[in-house]
């Protein structure tokens, strides 16, 4: 152990022990934290929710299944599944500290992009400390990550580990582990994804070939989601809210936070009047114009609370109101019962609070309360089709309230009773045992009572059992934490915001209506969740999950097997906006950027699209022709440079437009997409002298900022400093070692020099003209 790792564990203690986190954590056999002694990262980071906890501390299962198969094949003994050794885990909870309290990220992040990584390292690194690490574990990391991870972004995570944690605090005895692994990573491979590992699918080899297509949602799976949210009737409550959802996501690129964190008063109305005060409409504009309030991600100034919600409003377009609203308006209504239940619940600070604390109600009339489940009387199918059929059309309370009215008319005249569901529902509450073998009895008091409050026992009429509802709720304190409403209030910058004031409440666990088919009454329900980002995520298959909007409503096969990454809907607005010659300075705006530089992150329209932006008179462009207009769309954008464009641009200022695009359509097969840049250079007769060399001085090349064309320089950039160590490593002392360094360094310079340049200037004015045949010397024949 070198004293880097002991100084770092040592910090995490010390912030441990400054906001009275235990540092030992028990574990079970299976390396899982001992219940109640985990560390709750929503509790600590101040967060409400959702939940994340930190009690994973053993092998990854899916990274030891992917290293067993490998090591099967090349004939080595299998790996088990372990707990990790202490010092692992006294790393993953500092860098969970340091994260936490000296960074402040987020708790998702640390969960997901902290603590899952460096349990994936130590299941590679088996047997080896974290201190003794090197870049053979930590390549063979990545690779695995990889591996399970199609995205790519699970070994990205790894390598940026290996850069900001272990190499930044020199945890590792052979450090800098990141430089070496880096250039490991960037050998070509035949499929890549990732951004920092530029892939050859994301070169355009035509005008066709978008920027980064992997970040768009793939055609099929998009165009039936949109068939699924626009056509289908949604079979429960939950799938009605999340076609809202997604259908607000595609109508306007929220983020999945912000889509499913909209506020109940989302609305917001804005008037315009010219300086008269008279209405824009009467002057040929728009009198109002319909925005979205709603919680902007990203949007924290740094080193703030990240926690706190930063309210923005977001523009409707005129052609997407009318959806718009019905869509919110309806999600609105459907809710509102939960939306009181929840209000009424965070008041008073009590679970069932429309009875008194020493109210006995009958078990008839709690069931539904404490399940959702409408159906408490034992009902054929033929009965119960109508009423669910019914009641999901409004999910209103006179529906519900009409429902409940017949059962009891049925169960009073005796031509009803209990269904054997409800009926076991409460055999095993009032036997409630916890797992740890302690009875209910010794830490909460629950029995069925009688009208006169004495004990009784189940009965063939149920409605003379009563339940005590101060009784009740603590029982479902200490047996039923899952099912508690959420009540914990978020902030904003100034006042806190209740849970009940979010749009998408939704029924926790309702089991009736999401396994069983039924339907979950709404009005009284009590348990009530707020919204998080799984509501939409899981349905669309981004996690593994057994049941998507896709395997439910698909009309084939192919299409049940379909799953799409919510975020490549923003991607794919973006890209629309961009594609249709919208503002960039607009589209930031829109999507609440503080640059004008991330909207082009997610731009990727192919350079035909962005050419297509480009206008030429139409009888020029016919006249031109195809690949000459394309050419000279690309003089006109700044986009290329060469001897060409200087040819064209002095025809044009001596002899007129005409002249310049008469030359043009004669030299317009100059024009060449390099992968290091564009060359506008004529090879009709002789080949490239350079073979595509350009970085090393050629005067026809101009810099441009497609990220390929950078991937590409980087690259190099990487494997020619490492050629040049290489070399100057050697001992030998020789002329043709002197002529490698040379070689290697001139390029080097090139490609540095090129990364320099800013798009659509030469990065070697002064270069020599290879298009000029070079003079005889006095070896040529």
């Amino acid at each position: 152990m070198n004293p880097h790792f002991s100084a770092f564990i040592q910090l995490g203690k010390e912030l441990a022990a400054t906001r009275g986190v235990v540092w030992e954590i028990p574990l079970d056999q299976n390396g899982m934290a001992v219940k109640g002694h985990d560390w709750d990262l929503t509790a600590l980071a101040g967060g409400v929710a959702p939940k994340h906890r930190l009690r994973h501390f053993s092998s990854e299962r899916s990274v030891l299944d992917a290293l067993n198969a490998a090591r099967s094949s090349s004939g080595l003994p299998l790996l088990s599944h372990s707990t990790l050794s202490p010092a692992w885990q006294d790393l993953i909870k500092a860098a969970v500290m340091e994260q936490l309290f000296v960074r402040r990220n987020s708790f998702g992040h640390i969960a997901n992009n902290v603590a899952r990584p460096l349990r994936v390292i130590a299941t590679c690194a088996a047997g080896t400390e974290p201190w003794s690490v090197t870049v053979d574990e930590m390549a063979l990391a990545v690779r695995t990550g990889n591996s399970i991870q199609a995205s790519g972004k699970l070994g990205d995570l790894i390598a940026g580990l290996t850069k900001v944690l272990f190499d930044t605090n020199h945890l590792a005895d052979v450090g800098p582990l990141y430089p070496a692994l880096a250039t490991t990573r960037l050998q070509p491979r035949l499929e890549r994804r990732s951004k920092f590992l530029k892939s050859h699918s994301e070169i355009r080899h035509n005008l066709e070939d978008r920027k980064r297509a992997e970040r768009l949602p793939e055609r099929r799976a998009f165009w039936e989601l949109v068939r699924i949210i626009m056509t289908e009737q949604p079979l429960t409550f939950m799938d009605e809210l999340r076609f809202a959802a997604i259908r607000i996501m595609i109508l306007t690129g929220f983020r999945i936070g912000e889509a499913t964190l909209l506020p109940a008063e989302w609305r917001t109305d804005r008037h315009y009047y010219d300086s008269k005060q008279r209405p824009a409409g009467e002057l040929g504009g728009y009198s109002q114009s319909l925005m979205i309030r709603h919680f902007a991600e990203k949007q924290q100034a740094k080193n703030a609370d990240s926690k706190v919600l930063i309210d923005k409003t977001h523009y409707v377009p005129q052609m997407f109101e009318e959806i718009v609203s019905e869509t919110l308006t309806r999600a609105a209504a459907i809710t509102s019962p939960l939306r009181h239940t929840l209000r009424k619940q965070t008041e008073s600070g009590r679970f069932i609070p429309e009875f008194g604390v020493s109210d006995l109600v009958p078990a008839t009339q709690i069931y539904t309360r404490l399940t959702g489940n409408a159906f408490w009387l034992e009902l054929s199918e033929e009965q119960k089709r109508p009423w669910i059929q019914k009641c999901r059309q409004h999910y209103a309370a006179e529906c519900f309230d009409e429902l409940q009215q017949m059962q009891g008319e049925l169960h009073s005249s005796g031509n009803g009773t209990m269904s054997a569901t409800a009926r076991m529902f409460y055999r095993r509450m009032a036997k409630y045992e916890r797992k740890d073998g302690a009875s209910i009895a010794s830490i909460a008091s629950i029995a069925l009572l009688d009208a006169d409050g004495n004990a009784t026992s189940l009965q063939r009429d149920m409605s003379q059992v009563f339940v005590r509802i101060g009784e009740l709720e603590t029982y479902l304190r200490a047996a039923s934490a899952s099912k508690l409403p959420d009540t914990d209030p978020f902030r904003l910058p100034d006042r806190d915001f209740d849970s009940w004031e979010f749009l998408f409440l939704h029924p926790k666990r309702s089991l009736a209506e999401e396994r069983n088919d039924g339907i979950c009454d709404v009005t009284r329900y009590i348990a009530v969740g707020r919204p998080d980002t799984s509501l939409v995520s899981l349905s669309l298959g981004e996690q593994k999950s057994c049941d998507t909007l896709f395997k439910r409503y698909g009309q084939s096969d192919g299409d049940k097997a379909l799953v799409l990454t919510s975020h490549t809907l923003r991607h794919l607005q973006n890209t629309e906006l961009f594609r249709l010659g919208v503002a960039d300075t607009i589209i930031s705006k829109r999507f609440n950027r503080r640059s004008v530089a991330q909207s082009y992150e997610y731009d990727h329209r192919s350079l035909a699209e962005e050419l297509d932006q480009l206008e030429l008179p139409v009888d020029v462009e016919m006249a031109l022709g195809e690949k000459a207009s394309t050419v000279a769309k690309m003089i006109q954008s700044g986009k290329a440079s060469g001897p060409i464009v200087d040819a064209f641009k002095r025809i044009q200022s001596s002899e007129g437009d005409a002249a310049a695009f008469e030359f043009l359509k004669v030299e317009a097969d100059g024009f060449h997409a390099t992968p290091y840049g564009h060359c506008l250079n004529s090879f009709t007769v002789d080949p490239c002298p350079k073979h595509l060399e350009c970085f090393s001085g050629c005067r026809h090349l101009s810099a441009t900022n497609l990220p390929e064309n950078r991937g590409h320089l980087r690259t190099l950039e990487l494997k020619l400093a490492a050629a040049v160590e290489t070399a100057e490593a050697k001992p030998s002392k020789s002329i043709g070692r002197t002529n490698q360094i040379q070689h290697a360094k001139v390029r080097l310079e090139g490609v540095r020099t090129l990364l320099a340049t800013k798009p659509g200037e030469k990065p070697f004015p002064d270069g020599p003209d290879l298009s000029i045949p070079r003079s005889a010397g006095v070896m040529d024949g």
